[in-house]
């Protein structure tokens, strides 16, 4: 409430006070000249004129203070966190671990005000704690880029310091598409009766082109016998997105299996079994996802539709399959034709 009965100063006052700011007379009355145009004061009434002025300053006042609003850079981090408590356990756990490292390396950047950081300080907080990789500098800068979008849907800053920053770039090792012999040697050792188990997902990855993750995620009811695909709903979906994946070539005898509708298709030792499957296949250089990769370019060998490919694959757009996940050199359209039986 704005208190409209201030004892008026006297001459003397007014004289110690013009003497002691550091403005002159003259700037006093260009400032009260700019305030009744910009406040659009047309009454000449000295009250009137004084209440404006008042209502003026202490509306400024709250909305200074409503501005500069804030909480510290822990207590985001801790928000940040707290915020996405429904993620699922694994990318939780490396939120939290990136999270954690962040706010440890932060210094006297603990406890600044989340509207005061710079994105100078973010530079120098994230090259020298996560520069020697740039996978992982990547990965920082984009969880510290969430705390501070965080920060600015609550109020607690205005701009997002972490959107100035380059990231260094990332040389992705370019990754050969499993041959024939090989593709054969994996299906082979899943006839082994200890491997058998591992088949339906082996069928999943390569002629499908799921995720491992996903796959762990699957139960046999995701398989529509009838459409003959394989949905992948948002809680198995790594993007959070769902989809339907046609299936094709050997992914078609997962339409033969019996299975509870409620069971899951990937065994629960899944890892050990996979790393089993890769031994007993001969495969001496296994690069990462490969599987998937391979599904990629045979598909975009066979079918030419980056699109699809791009839907199937549960990718927001097609740049990452532009610049990493298709090899066509080491794949022809007669292989990819056998290879999806069709």
């Amino acid at each position: 409430m704005i208190n409209e009965t201030v004892q008026e100063p006297n001459d003397h006052v007014i004289s110690t006070l013009l003497n002691q700011l550091p403005i002159s007379p003259m700037d006093i009355i260009r400032l009260f000249v700019e305030f009744a145009e910009v406040a659009s004061v047309t009454t000449s009434d000295k009250e009137s004129i004084i209440s404006a002025f008042r209502r003026v300053i202490h509306t400024g006042v709250s909305g200074v203070a409503e501005m500069e609003k804030s909480v510290s850079f822990e207590t985001a981090v801790k928000e940040s966190l707290q915020a996405r408590w429904n993620r699922r356990p694994a990318t939780l756990a490396d939120l939290r671990s990136y999270s954690n490292r962040l706010l440890h390396e932060a210094g006297t950047m603990q406890q600044a005000p989340l509207r005061s950081i710079t994105s100078e300080q973010c530079r120098e907080l994230l090259q020298t704690n996560f520069g020697y990789s740039p996978h992982v500098f990547r990965k920082a800068k984009a969880v510290l880029h969430s705390i501070f979008s965080l920060g600015i849907r609550r109020g607690w800053c205005t701009i997002n310091p972490v959107k100035a920053l380059e990231s260094p770039p990332v040389y992705e090792e370019r990754i050969i598409p499993l041959t024939g012999g090989q593709i054969r040697a994996l299906m082979r050792a899943c006839r082994d009766k200890d491997l058998l188990i591992m088949r339906p997902s082996v069928q999943l990855l390569l002629w499908c082109g799921v995720r491992p993750g996903e796959i762990r995620r699957l139960r046999w009811r995701d398989i529509d016998k009838r459409e003959k695909v394989v949905y992948i709903e948002g809680r198995a979906s790594k993007t959070g997105g769902p989809r339907a994946v046609p299936l094709r070539g050997q992914a078609l005898e997962l339409l033969d299996y019996k299975r509870p509708p409620g069971e899951l298709i990937a065994p629960r030792n899944w890892t050990r079994l996979w790393r089993r499957l890769r031994l007993r296949a001969g495969i001496k250089r296994w690069q990462r996802d490969v599987m998937r990769h391979t599904f990629a370019s045979f598909h975009l060998k066979r079918f030419h539709n980056l699109i699809q490919l791009q839907e199937e694959m549960g990718h927001r757009d097609c740049n990452l399959l532009r610049t990493r996940y298709l090899n066509l050199r080491h794949v022809s359209s007669s292989t990819a034709r056998r290879f999806f039986n069709c």
